[in-house]
């Protein structure tokens, strides 16, 4: 048996023994050491000593051992490391200090050699690395740091090249070794001499690797997308990730490394990443120049300091990065993105982007030369010009063809070229301005739909391209190049348009949809006038243009002479049918296609050119409006004769129909004819389509104009004669129409009644008429619809036609609809099934955006909140009509006991009629008439009864026979078997129960429409065991509740004796029910529901009604009920059934509710109530604190508040007490169960009910509590930030007579907030809450503010404001906002107290301007650091304060200015003085000479050259800076100019100035 070595030299002689074991069949070396450190009998003196020279040596030596990677050495081994850090970490390790012997040991150490191999050993697959690198770590950060000084530049690149190997996962603790390895060797290549030698060397074997590691997660960076904090194909922490990055960029470009010459750097670069290095080229790139600038004046050396030579150092670094940009297109980019494989790819694409971006944001790139000319000055200019000019070419090449093959899968790659694109643009425009055309043809062609991506680069270049025209005021030239470039739309002749997965003239889903939202704001402020009034006429040419080219390709595809007609074949394929003349109509249908772009387009660009652009003859300059409606008419005419098989004369009225339907006939068999034709196409449709949506659009602008000479809109061409008007209506009716066509004709004709004085146009209600039986016959309720016009069809008609309705012509058809038309129209609202619960608030945009789904759910609900709707008489009249009617079927329920025959009611009828009041709890209470209010509450109460009867048969176990189908296309969605249909339709009457409900206590606030006796019986009918037994949802309990209670009070209030007499009832019904009864007995509880009600009339009563008010037979009614309460009032602490949360809750409920009612009725205490309050609350307050199991502490939290109710009601009611023991336990149990935010809010509202019956001394003792405890250093911050919200809620509601009290204790607090560290040092989230205090007093009770307290409260906000060094991870703008609202509110309302103090209020102005600043992007970290020094510790640095803030700060000074009396408390024998003193005034004057010390702030922030003041936060601060110009006035200003402001200074105090003269009211107007 093995012994441990009892001496050194034995240890000594074993450790060195050369066999391991040192003998045969003994332990190993490693566990002879272990026993010997764990022996503490073994007390030699230099025992770790030993032992750690040992261990160094046995893993040193293991690196040159062989089977180090077979995890048998010492390094693989996690006991030689576990032992070496017990022995480095111990404090008994040695009696000399740990460097006197560590560090010479650690010089004959190859300790670099050592972590090199342990960082290899992370390919072994055998070696446990979790275990081995925990104390590995440990070990090397006590050696490494004292190492590291010595290892030497050769074995720091052999460990940085041992991690650049590393490929398998990673650990925290791996990656904690690398990271501080990696960091070493950055450390010392600082101060390395032969850095050329190290340059080369790295780039010839180690750079492949660190490419390799770092291009995973490089190849986004630069194109705004930010990368997780790991990436998940390589799996780098990003930590170690930036080390290894900046120590290859710091060994890549040192001075000797761009010394030496580009083209080996690029041609390594090529060689070593040709699957991984354009991911990590912008990096590379950015870094280059980075390093070059920093290095500028030792590589591009200048004779002087002069400002020319400044110039010319960065004239040459510019220089410089162009041609590192030249050489890397020209050796890498170029031949990757111009592959005849037909394979794009795509990190090609991206690094061009992320070099381009980097190009446009150090602005690198000087255009020397006239780009469409190619004159160039210099042969570098000539060479960067040419490569930027060739990228744009590969660009527009890669987007062109995209859109000749509409199933490319190479859109990622073609994203990406539209954002090389717009990186041209914003680098320089004239790099893409002589392409423009081409480039809009291209971005037009792409096929649709686009991704997410796709789109979004498609309208960040559509954008900054109009921006630049924009600034250059050339918006009309860019208009019409962009509609030469949609009239050259085509599609792929591949791609047949059926088969497309989007219309081709659809607009809403291409990027043109928001694009034109843009160009209407800048048409609106970029024209001149003498563009505006070009711009017209050179809009309608190009859509005539265009219409002409689709008419002459029209014309040329109809064969001459007689039409023959040949129909399909129903075994023909498709494909065969659509190669017949394909080209021809493929041609036709991309002019269509072009024409409907090009429409859209003009009607958007004519719709928002200003009114002087329009005139009504063409002796002026503009678009006459005439020629707008006749050339849009004759669109539409033309291609609705050519769509029906040649011309034709308009329809006459009279017209009889035969004759339509001898025409529908023969437009039916003209859809059978040539499938190539353009009749199967439909462009006549489309092109008409556009055409009326071209004039609705114009039309719109017209409407807007009020000097219109005409009452219509585009002069006379745009009047419809009758016969023109059913022509289309004649369209409309066609179902073979189009979908799209008809919606336009539509929306067309309700335009042509709504121009006519009063809507008394001839043929209005034939149009309505027609609209409605057309909605109806295309209208479902399962029908979406996207709102793109272009993918109409008939199934979505309808909602098409709804919407539009709906959204814009609800005044119209309520004007002109006949009364049958309207009732029509009602029903069709109301069957619309309503898919979520009544009681969901969720908001309903009324303005759907056009990429998201218009349902009927949407638009009904626009509907019924639509105030309009409701204020349409005719309207709202037949919807009340047809509720009424489709309501009939309850009235024959009846809360009698009638019988309804053997089968009951029709359980059909039932639901159909009870489906009507989901959309009845849309419905204002003040739109319904007297007479239907008071018939659909008498409705409703019969079909609760109506309800409660089909549930009492279903819970008797009688047959319940589901109906299948609900009115209103409500599908009951049942399933196959018999239980579960009873179980889905009893909660559908559950549903229909809580809706009723709900219904009934809604009329009846606004109401009652039920007289005594009913109520009575339906009161009795709520009450009902088989009601009851029915509840099975918390929203139908509450619904039950609150009518039960509303109906009892309302008889309770009623000085009537028949409603006495029904409340008698009633009581003696509840009385009956024993609603404690089984509360005193441990059985289930069955009268949960009649309790609930007993509480709620004893809440009721106390808030309501005073005993003397009520009669006499119904205060012994509810004498008889205390009785019952008495019972619990006599229950001990023992009999509650604490060990069961949820039978204490009810217990503590029902004691609570007791006590009150017996303070309510004035009744004495029984004898033997024992005070049980304390108790609970401490039971619940050591589970919160002490408790171990979260189960547990969390059902006896949710005790909580009645615990506090039952405090506050024993304080009141129970003798012989301690007062101050109640209200220091009430204080305590707040303060630990406050800070779970799930009883929160329900503590808050018993304390808000308890306050105001507070006396004055209990408000005193508890205020003076909770001050106790804010004041106490030892309280936690969560229980301290619960005790400032208690006292928030007690100020707020303190009851009267406590000013006094109330003063004393903010006085109190306010020096607490002050004087103790650990309020005023402590975190944001307490300063929230105190500053909220102060906040919400200072502005509902400003009387109780002295002028004591106004010091304190400025220099809490001085401390809170003033600068630190430590920061928040997180900014607290709530802090921002308490500010701003308590230095409001005492400028407002305490002008008298304020006065004395504004240096005080100048100063917090002045830090609150001061902290609206933010750092500029990308500074070095001193200066971020002095930046962030004058910054509170609220602010964080990197999320600086925003533009709410500034217009809460504008707010502010902007009431510097208002004229306010003060609120103070006077007696009356000071009245008089008061009033003479208090007059509506300002602080301007007094306020004067300290504005300059503010507007200081503003001049700091805007001068400081290491922050910036963003244009949005300039623009809301300028109110209340025009504001302090106005008090500052023109001598005092010059005053700050010349005392206080310096060059930069008075620039930024001059331009302010300037905007101020600017909107200065000078009394002239």
């Amino acid at each position: 048996m093995h012994t441990t070595p009892r001496n050194i030299h034995a240890l000594v002689r074993i450790l060195k023994a050369p066999s391991d074991p040192p003998s045969a069949d003994g332990p190993l070396k490693i566990d002879i050491a272990n026993d010997a450190w764990l022996d503490a009998s073994f007390g030699a003196v230099k025992k770790a000593e030993v032992l750690v020279e040992w261990l160094l040596g046995a893993l040193g030596r293991d690196g040159k051992r062989d089977d180090k990677i077979s995890g048998h050495g010492p390094l693989s081994n996690p006991k030689y490391w576990a032992l070496l850090q017990q022995t480095l970490s111990s404090s008994a390790s040695s009696v000399r200090p740990l460097k006197t012997w560590l560090i010479p040991l650690l010089h004959r150490t190859n300790l670099a050699g050592m972590v090199k191999e342990l960082i290899t050993l992370s390919h072994a697959h055998n070696v446990d690395l979790d275990g081995l690198y925990v104390p590995a770590r440990a070990v090397l950060a006590i050696l490494w740091p004292l190492a590291e000084k010595r290892v030497g530049m050769d074995g720091l690149m052999e460990c940085f090249a041992a991690v650049l190997g590393v490929c398998g996962s990673w650990n925290d603790d791996l990656a904690w070794i690398c990271t501080t390895v990696v960091a070493s060797y950055r450390e010392v290549l600082g101060t390395f001499g032969n850095k050329k030698k190290l340059y080369t060397s790295f780039l010839l074997i180690h750079m492949p690797h660190w490419i390799r590691t770092l291009s995973p997660s490089m190849g986004w960076q630069f194109l705004n997308i930010q990368s997780s904090r790991e990436d998940p194909s390589s799996k780098t922490p990003k930590q170690l990730h930036d080390t290894i990055y900046r120590a290859g960029i710091d060994t890549l470009f040192s001075v000797e490394g761009l010394k030496q010459p580009l083209d080996t750097f690029l041609d390594a670069l090529s060689r070593a990443g040709a699957d991984y290095g354009f991911n990590i080229l912008p990096g590379l790139f950015s870094a280059r120049l980075s390093a070059v600038h920093r290095c500028r004046n030792t590589l591009f050396s200048s004779s002087s300091g002069s400002t020319s030579s400044v110039l010319a150092t960065r004239e040459a670094v510019r220089t410089d990065a162009m041609q590192f940009w030249e050489s890397c297109w020209r050796v890498l980019l170029c031949d990757a993105l111009t592959t005849e494989s037909g394979v794009r790819r795509t990190d090609a694409w991206a690094a061009l982007v992320g070099v381009l971006a980097v190009i446009e944001s150090e602005r690198l790139y000087t255009p020397s030369s006239t780009i469409r000319t190619g004159d160039q000055n210099t042969a570098v200019h000539r060479d960067t010009e040419s490569t930027l000019i060739a990228a744009r070419g590969l660009a527009l090449d890669a987007v062109e063809s995209a859109g000749q093959a509409w199933n490319s899968n190479d859109m990622p790659a073609v994203t990406l070229a539209v954002d090389t694109l717009d990186m041209f643009t914003r680098i320089e425009y004239e790099l893409v301005g002589d392409e423009l055309h081409r480039i809009l043809r291209a971005v037009v062609n792409l096929p649709r739909p686009l991704s997410v991506p796709a789109t979004d680069a498609v309208q960040r270049l559509l954008s900054n391209l109009l921006d630049y025209h924009a600034k250059t005021r050339t918006v009309h030239a860019y208009i019409l190049t962009l509609l030469t470039a949609l009239s050259s739309f085509s599609l792929p002749k591949s791609v047949s348009s059926q088969f497309l997965p989007l219309p081709a003239h659809d607009v809403v889903f291409s990027p043109l949809s928001s694009h034109l939202s843009s160009l209407t704001r800048t048409l609106r402020v970029a024209l001149t006038p003498t563009q505006s009034a070009e711009l017209g006429p050179a809009v309608l040419e190009e859509l005539g243009r265009v219409w002409k080219a689709y008419a002459i390709e029209r014309g040329s595809d109809r064969p001459s002479g007689k039409r023959r007609k040949i129909f399909i074949e129903e075994g023909t394929p498709a494909e065969e049918h659509i190669d017949v003349g394909g080209a021809r109509g493929s041609k036709c249908h991309s002019l269509a296609a072009a024409f409907s772009l090009v429409a859209r387009v003009s009607g958007t660009v004519l719709a928002s050119l200003p009114s002087h652009a329009y005139v009504y003859d063409a002796q002026h300059s503009g678009i006459v409006c005439d020629e707008v409606g006749k050339l849009g008419w004759d669109i539409v005419w033309e291609s609705i004769k050519h769509e029906q098989g040649g011309p034709q004369e308009v329809a006459s009225q009279n017209q009889d129909d035969s004759k339509v339907k001898r025409r529908k006939k023969r437009k039916r068999g003209g859809k059978q004819q040539d499938p190539d034709s353009d009749d199967r196409l439909g462009t006549d449709e489309v092109v008409a389509s556009a055409a009326l949506r071209f004039l609705y659009d114009v039309r719109a602008r017209f409407v807007r104009i009020e000097s219109s000479p005409t009452t219509v809109t585009l002069g006379q061409s745009d009047v419809l004669g009758g016969d023109e008007i059913e022509e289309l209506l004649r369209v409309v009716r066609d179902e073979s129409t189009r979908a799209e066509l008809t919606l336009e004709i539509i929306r067309t004709l309700f335009a042509q009644v709504s121009q006519t004085r009063g809507f008394q146009h001839a043929q209005a209600s034939a149009i309505i008429k027609t609209s409605i039986d057309l909605l109806s016959r295309n209208f479902s309720p399962q029908s979406r619809w996207c709102g793109s016009s272009a993918a109409l069809t008939q199934e979505n008609l309808g909602v098409a036609l709804l919407y539009m309705l709906v959204d814009r012509w609800l005044g119209v058809t309520d004007a002109v609809a006949p009364e049958e038309v309207l009732q029509k129209f009602a029903s069709l609202l109301l069957s619309i099934p309503l898919e979520q619960p009544f009681e969901v608030t969720d908001e309903f945009d009324s303005q759907p955006s056009s990429h998201s789904v218009i349902s009927p759910y949407n638009i009904l609900l626009l509907a019924l909140r639509n105030a309009q709707f409701w204020e349409l008489r005719n309207m709202r009249s037949a919807f009340l009509t047809f509720t009424l009617k489709r309501t009939a079927p309850l009235s024959s329920f009846s809360l009698l006991p009638v019988s309804t025959g053997p089968s009951g009611p029709d359980k059909l009828e039932l639901v159909r009629a009870s489906e009507v009041y989901t959309l009845l709890m849309y419905v204002p209470p003040e739109y319904f008439t007297r007479t239907s209010r008071a018939e659909l509450v008498k409705r409703a109460v019969s079909g609760d009864v109506a309800i409660c009867s089909v549930l009492r048969g279903a819970n008797d176990g009688g047959e319940v026979d589901s109906p299948q189908i609900a009115d209103g296309g409500c599908d009951m969605d049942m399933d196959k078997e018999s239980g579960s249909e009873v179980q889905t339709f009893r909660e559908l009457c559950v549903r229909h129960l809580t809706i009723f409900r709900a219904f009934l206590y809604r009329m009846g606030q606004f109401t009652n429409g039920l007289d005594y006796n009913t109520s009575r019986a339906y009161v009795e009918h709520l009450l009902q065991p088989p009601a009851s037994s029915a509840l099975s949802s918390d929203a139908l309990t509450r619904e039950t509740l609150n009518l039960v209670s509303f109906q009892l009070s309302t008889l309770l209030r009623a000085q009537n004796p028949e409603a006495v007499t029904e409340a008698i009832d009633i009581l003696n019904r509840l009385l009956a029910a024993e609603p404690l009864a089984d509360l005193l007995s441990q059985g289930p509880r069955k009268c949960e529901f009649v309790r609930s009600v007993a509480f709620r009339l004893i809440g009721c009563l106390r808030e309501h009604h005073i005993p003397e008010s009520l009669e006499t037979v119904i205060m012994m009614a509810l004498t008889t009920l205390y009785e019952f309460f008495v019972s619990v009032l006599l229950l001990e602490g023992e009999e509650l059934g604490t060990n069961d949360a949820f039978a204490l809750s009810e217990h503590v409920e029902a004691r609570s509710y007791a006590l009150s009612f017996v303070r309510w009725l004035g009744a004495d205490i029984p004898g033997g109530v024992v005070p049980i309050g304390i108790k609970l609350a401490t039971m619940i307050m050591r589970s919160v604190l002490h408790i171990r199991l979260p189960l547990v502490g969390t059902k006896h939290i949710r005790t909580c508040p009645g615990v506090l109710a039952l405090l506050f009601e024993e304080l009141w009611c129970l003798p012989d007490i301690s007062n101050l023991e109640y209200l220091e336990t009430i204080a305590a149990l707040y303060s630990i169960c406050g800070t779970e935010m799930e009883v929160r809010n329900a503590l808050d509202i018993q304390v808000a009910k308890a306050a105001r019956e507070l006396s004055i001394d209990y408000s005193a003792h508890l205020l003076s509590v909770i001050a106790e405890g804010i004041e106490d250093p030892r309280l936690p911050v969560g229980r301290c930030k619960s005790l400032i919200h208690l006292s928030t809620i007690l100020l707020h509601d303190a009851p009267q007579g406590t000013l006094k009290v109330v003063r004393t204790f903010v006085t109190r607090c306010l020096d607490a907030f002050t004087g103790r560290p650990h309020l005023c040092e402590g975190p944001s989230e307490l300063k929230e809450h105190y500053l909220e205090l102060i906040a919400n007093h200072c502005s509902d009770r400003p009387t109780a503010l002295r002028s004591v307290d106004l010091g304190s409260i400025w220099s809490l906000l001085c401390k809170i404001l003033s600068g630190t060094a430590d920061h928040d991870t997180a900014t607290s703008f709530a802090i921002f906002h308490y500010i701003v609202s308590i230095a409001g509110s005492l400028v407002r309302l305490r002008r008298d107290i304020v006065i004395h103090t504004l240096p005080h209020l100048a100063f917090v102005l002045h830090r609150l301007l001061l902290i609206t600043k933010r750092a500029r992007p990308q500074l070095g970290a001193k200066q971020s650091k002095l930046v962030a020094g004058t910054l509170p510790s609220w602010v964080s640095p990197s999320q600086p304060l925003g533009i709410a803030e500034s217009r809460a700060l504008s707010r502010l000074l902007t009431t510097l200015t208002v004229k306010t009396v003060p609120r103070t408390y006077t007696t009356q024998q000071h009245t008089a003085i008061a009033a003479e003193a208090q007059k509506a005034e300002s602080l301007a004057q007094p306020f004067a000479k300290h504005v300059g010390h503010v507007l200081l702030a503003y001049i700091d922030c805007m001068n400081d050259p290491l922050c910036v003041l963003t244009p949005e936060m300039r623009r809301e601060l300028e109110p209340g800076l025009f504001s302090l110009c106005e008090m500052l006035g023109e001598y005092n200003r010059d005053a700050l100019m010349v005392s206080a402001l310096d060059s930069g200074g008075k620039t930024i105090m001059k331009s302010l100035w300037r905007e101020y003269e600017k909107q200065r009211y000078v009394g002239k107007g």
